[in-house]
């Protein structure tokens, strides 16, 4: 015991069992009986919940596949409600993959896989016991720069907040070791306190996370400093004779106002540095990305639940021909009428799904309500030739895309021609030599293959045509305005003649104004998209408007 301080009583740490099995948990409660811990059990995700929040819990072990409450949505709510709790996954091995991209998300600590080992179970948790009862005694996580015998922040005694974050701290903890790490972040602190000229607090919030406290700093100097020890840090160091290239994320947030939580507030700031880190290189937490964040928490959590409530709908755009004016496809578009916020955009929640690995979960919906309505859809028209559906990269990722996709062409009656997949340039791009590989795959089912989007990213139309694409979209950014810039209508016409030697259709997306068709069907383009002749409906308007051909007698 340290001098000076006054003899405590004993609290025992807790440990959270949640499985929807009775008997695991049941199991789970005797292996862990021996340890010098608490043992609550929770048969549900929800009452599991009711627990993080009604009391403090050192260690939660979850299920991954529950009804209603999904682990995954679990431990996002721990992530945010309870972040000094730490979360071990239980599950089968089927589970592995979402296990993976769990870990990756800081979201647990550690994968046990079904049927666990007795000792090696007992040994975790006894070392994750022990590690807490230590940091309880000022061992671990301690300050760096201490100014009192205290670990704990008051917030209102501070006017800022800084957040330094090696974001390659796990590429270096596996390169170098643990020891290396641990230099670094003495090196670095060190670097941190040189740069800052005002009274401050420095404290290592977690392995390579610092939180710079100011006590006197406005918005406009903390923003300074950011950048400042960004610049000093983003560089390669000699650590023990190791050159170590420190990649650097920093955000702040003014905390004159500040009503949250100090772990909520820690965590929220360092998951904002990654998600700016990539656009921006100082991140600024205030009010409104707090909201936007908590907005993006909630719709996170009720993906799974939206799907299985029915809120996602499809939406279908016509796509008419130039020649003839008959609409003669369609895009099948995603909408969200969320049960408490209305309709998310699918900017939006395409994104963030996209980020936590749930894009798989709505892909497969999409692709299998879209395959059912577009072999409805044929068989009520015989002038529909195609239906496109978007398809995202991460979902071709997946290696049992290929297999889905052939299983539902078999399950819908739908001849493979009859379906266009579209994927974006700025996806191809990022992940062009894994996806062309799928794509020849798709190609060899007899699908039709799209690139959507063609302008926003920077790849050549030599390289595309190398692939094995049937149809170029191009993007709202070349339309718009076309008939007044000359250089671009060169562009575009050169393209179209290209796209016809080849054998490729070429659809313009985003026409709305009666000029840039009118250029459009000038240079032969295939097909016109967009609100000059209908923006997305539901798939009762559609089938109106595929009755009644309204555009055919305008050209």
């Amino acid at each position: 015991m340290y001098s000076g301080q006054h003899e405590q009583s004993y609290q025992p740490l807790t440990v959270l069992v949640v499985d929807d099995e009775k008997a695991i948990v049941n199991a789970l409660k005797r292996e862990l009986r021996s340890l010098d811990c608490d043992v609550i059990t929770a048969t549900s995700g929800r009452k599991a919940m009711s627990i993080l929040q009604s009391q403090p819990v050192t260690l939660m072990i979850t299920d991954h596949n529950m009804p209603e409450v999904s682990g995954v949505d679990l431990l996002r709510f721990a992530h945010q409600y309870s972040p000094q709790t730490k979360s071990y996954m239980l599950s089968g091995e089927g589970d592995l993959q979402a296990a993976v991209e769990l870990l990756n998300q800081g979201l647990i600590s550690k994968y046990l896989s079904k049927p666990w080992d007795k000792r090696a179970l007992q040994e975790e948790v006894s070392g994750i016991l022990n590690a807490c009862r230590a940091a309880d005694n000022g061992v671990v996580h301690k300050e760096l720069k201490p100014r009192s015998n205290s670990n704990v922040i008051r917030l209102q005694d501070y006017n800022a907040l800084i957040l330094i974050r090696l974001l390659n701290s796990s590429d270096i903890l596996l390169s170098y070791g643990e020891q290396q790490v641990e230099a670094l972040e003495v090196l670095l602190a060190g670097r941190i306190d040189g740069l800052v000229t005002q009274s401050h607090k420095l404290r290592l919030e977690q392995s390579g996370v610092f939180g710079l406290y100011l006590e006197q700093a406005t918005v406009e100097q903390t923003q300074i400093l950011c950048a400042q020890i960004r610049q000093q840090l983003q560089r390669t160091f000699n650590v023990n004779g190791a050159a170590i290239f420190c990649h650097i994320g920093i955000g702040f947030r003014a905390l004159h106002d500040n009503k949250l939580d100090h772990g909520i507030l820690i965590n929220s700031l360092a998951d904002t540095i990654v998600r700016d880190s990539h656009r921006i290189s100082v991140s600024h937490l205030d009010n409104s990305t707090i909201s936007q964040y908590q907005r993006q928490q909630l719709l996170s959590a009720e993906v799974e639940q939206g799907l299985k409530n029915q809120e996602f709908k499809l939406a279908f755009q016509p796509k008419v021909s130039t020649s003839t004016g008959l609409i003669q496809s369609a895009e099948i578009l995603l909408r969200w009428q969320h049960h408490s916020l209305g309709w998310v955009p699918p900017s939006e929640f395409i994104c963030l799904t996209e980020l936590d690995g749930q894009i798989k979960a709505i892909g497969e919906w999409v692709l299998d309500n879209g395959f059912k309505a577009a072999s409805e859809l044929r068989r009520f028209s015989t002038e529909l030739t195609s239906i496109a559906i978007n398809i995202s990269a991460k979902q071709l990722q997946s290696s049992h895309i290929v297999e889905f996709i052939s299983e539902k062409l078999k399950q819908y009656y739908l001849p493979p021609s009859f379906i266009e997949l579209e994927i974006t340039e700025t996806a191809l791009a990022e992940n062009g030599q894994y996806l062309e590989e799928i794509l020849w795959q798709l190609k060899l089912l007899g699908l039709k293959l799209s690139i959507d989007d063609f302008g926003a990213g920077f790849t050549s139309f030599s390289y595309l045509s190398k692939l094995p694409i049937d149809i170029l979209k191009l993007d709202r950014s070349l339309i718009m305005g076309l008939h007044k810039d000359r250089q671009r209508q060169e562009f575009i016409g050169s393209l179209i003649v290209s796209c016809k030697k080849l054998g490729i259709k070429v659809v313009a997306e985003g026409v709305e104004e009666q000029e840039e068709l009118a250029c459009l069907k000038s240079m032969r383009c295939d097909t016109i998209q967009g609100f000059i002749y209908s923006p997305a409906v539901p798939r009762q308007e559609f089938e109106k408007l595929m009755i009644r051909q309204p555009f055919v007698n305008k050209h």
